[in-house]
């Protein structure tokens, strides 16, 4: 006869600060100046970070950050950073996920 083993709890999930959100974009964006589009928190912080980079030919890179859960805006499996890349008419022209935080740890795709 087998035993069930035993239920491991789960403690509360690990969430980046909202500093450590900033310097990464800070690092994902090269040092260029970046406008934020917009910021939401709920009771347990923030969840979800949208900032713009546009260059001087006009196009734009928006990285955003979304924290695991299911929210109004989306939903997300992982706490992650994605990036999409816009023309200058606007259009989406590809990204992708540039990093995830994996236990207390930002992990960058390469």
């Amino acid at each position: 006869m087998f035993e069930k083993p035993p239920k491991v709890e789960q403690g509360p999930e690990n969430t980046p600060s909202e500093s450590e959100i900033k310097s990464l974009f800070e690092e994902l964006s090269g040092g260029k100046e970046f406008a934020e589009v917009r910021k939401l928190e709920d009771a347990e912080g923030l969840y979800l970070w949208d900032i713009q980079i546009t260059d001087t030919q006009g196009e734009m890179t928006e990285y955003s950050y979304m924290r695991k859960g299911r929210y109004e805006e989306g939903e997300s499996s992982t706490t992650a950073i994605h990036v999409t890349f816009y023309d200058r008419e606007g259009i989406p022209v590809g990204g992708h996920s540039v990093a995830k935080y994996i236990e207390g740890v930002w992990v960058k795709n390469s």
